[in-house]
């Protein structure tokens, strides 16, 4: 595992594994929860065909209607409302339909200027998080022009 180096954004460390240790990602919402005091690092495994390796990746995401926003404890807040069902519905987009750039946390970082941050609005009015996700039946919700 690497982690892509935040002070040089062109280098990656290397993880070493702590023995009886897990290695956790916080993942996005984690850093607009704290307000940017924990980062989701770009990450990348490596192989090796001398070495075994053993993963066993959990997600644990919110409910996707939930508001994710950092909490009002930690100071003024870095980030703007991120529902966490448009932001996987986009980044769902992203990976499988080739809408163009995939979405990051830094579009809702506090005056980014994203489309996302209105875009999410009409996205979660019209969803029906019940019914399978269609991306192209979605796709006026989740590309630009029709924002």
């Amino acid at each position: 595992l690497q982690v892509r180096d935040r002070q040089a954004p062109d280098g990656w460390v290397t993880v070493r594994p702590e023995p009886a240790a897990f290695t956790i990602n916080t993942g996005d919402m984690a850093q607009i929860y704290s307000n940017n005091r924990y980062h989701a690092p770009e990450h990348r495994v490596l192989t090796s065909p001398s070495t075994p390796r053993y993963s066993a990746p959990f997600f644990y995401n919110p409910a996707y209607t939930a508001a994710v926003q950092p909490l009002p404890s930690l100071g003024a807040p870095h980030f703007d409302r991120c529902v966490w069902g448009y932001f996987r519905a986009m980044r769902f987009a992203g990976d499988f339909a080739d809408y163009g750039e995939e979405i990051q946390i830094s579009d809702f970082a506090k005056g980014s200027g994203s489309w996302h941050v209105s875009n999410q609005s009409r996205f979660m009015a019209e969803v029906d998080f019940d019914a399978s996700f269609d991306v192209e039946a979605m796709r006026p919700l989740l590309t630009r022009s029709s924002a």
